[in-house]
């Protein structure tokens, strides 16, 4: 099959070459088409070379060339501008275009779980697994896919296959021991951690794994250490940082907090554009120490960096109520409710609202919301 391409695209451009005396003869004005044939010519001897190169499959289906490599640049395009669902169909049609392609399938599925299509992106996985049955990423693909879509034995399923056969692998150390702490299984996740971090000692997203699992377990300790210790690997983590403002935070010390905080957002202003939890994070403590307008203005800030985020819209609300400004607070805070129902904070805040308002049937109904779903409240990422 492989001779077969380079002997067609070698007769190609062999009869190109043919013509061209001819077409020149006939019309100078087909210069710029013949420089197009050579430019895509050229493109397929290329492309046929490292497709053939990358897979050596005897009795592999044939390969459209130029509508995959125009697929593939059009994915990529997307991906720069953060087209999460146009990339995940435009590298879905790279693999239907040339099959021999099966990593085209991967990026379908990372494109997809961006694009919080979940679905989309565990059938993409496990279609290159199957094609597949031995690949190591595709088993930590299709374990990501299952984690994002929160379907938690599946992924651990897929995690424990990988380390089975490779003890020490970090990224499938990494998803067992987040998995095991979301399954409620402390113990085991920090022993995970541990582990990983006993065989790759610089490895920074472990240690700040393992500090986010103490810092929610309340080891504040413990968490300040594995963020000072990511520090060390990585002095420009704005997420180690962010953590450490939490670590000073719920140690009593605001002052350093602030700091931490402020450090984070230093980091993040310009070259992370979409983290939002530093400006969220000093937001909250701001309205905890008394100043509710550098408050409001850090949850305006996360706000505009994620204006999905119940919290952000929560804590901007928060801080407008403290400084009097009831109906710009409402607006804030059934923005927050709407987006995330089963956050109950922005409904306590809502049920004083509406009260001082003297809607009481609204400040009652939103005080039961708050009510029942603080009852059954998973814990949430502070």
């Amino acid at each position: 099959m492989s001779k077969h391409i380079v002997t067609l695209l070698l007769f190609k451009h062999n009869c190109w070459y043919g013509n061209v005396k001819m077409i020149r003869r006939r019309a100078t004005r087909s210069v710029r088409v013949i420089r197009g044939m050579r430019s895509v010519l050229a493109g397929e001897l290329i492309f046929a070379g490292s497709l053939l190169a990358a897979a050596p499959q005897p009795a592999a289906a044939p390969c459209g060339l130029l509508r995959s490599a125009t697929l593939q640049q059009s994915a990529h395009e997307a991906l720069d501008k953060k087209e999460y669902a146009a990339a995940a169909r435009a590298f879905q049609g790279v693999y239907e275009a040339c099959p021999t392609l099966h990593a085209a399938l991967l990026d379908a599925s990372r494109s997809s779980a961006q694009a919080r299509d979940y679905p989309e992106a565990i059938r993409a996985a496990r279609q290159f697994v199957d094609l597949e049955k031995g690949s190591v990423e595709g088993k930590l693909a299709l374990a990501n896919a299952y984690f994002m879509a929160q379907r938690l034995p599946d992924a651990l399923e897929y995690a424990e296959s990988v380390l089975k056969t490779e003890a020490d692998q970090p990224a499938a150390l990494k998803l067992k021991g987040n998995i095991e702490y979301l399954l409620g299984k402390t113990d085991d996740a920090v022993n995970v951690f541990i582990f990983l971090l006993d065989h790759y000692p610089q490895d920074a997203d472990g240690a700040y794994m393992l500090g986010r699992i103490y810092y929610q377990e309340g080891r504040i300790d413990y968490a300040m250490g594995q963020f000072q210790r990511v520090l060390k690997i990585d002095p420009k983590s704005y997420k180690a940082y962010d953590n450490l403002g939490l670590c000073y935070q719920a140690s009593g010390d605001a002052g350093l907090a602030i700091r931490n905080f402020l450090t984070a957002i230093k980091l993040v202003e310009k070259d992370h554009p979409d983290y939002d939890w530093a400006y969220a994070n000093l937001a909250s403590l701001l309205i905890d120490e008394g100043d509710a307008e550098k408050a409001y203005d850090a949850a305006a800030k996360a706000a505009n960096r994620n204006p999905n985020s119940a919290r952000n819209l929560y804590l901007g609300g928060k801080a407008l109520w403290k400084l009097g400004k009831t109906d710009l607070c409402l607006n804030w805070l059934q923005r927050a409710a709407a987006l995330d129902p089963k956050y109950p904070e922005p409904f306590y805040l809502l049920a004083r609202v509406y009260s001082q308002l003297g809607q009481e049937d609204h400040a009652k109904a939103a005080l039961d919301k708050f009510r029942a779903l603080k009852a059954g409240a998973p814990r949430q990422r502070k």
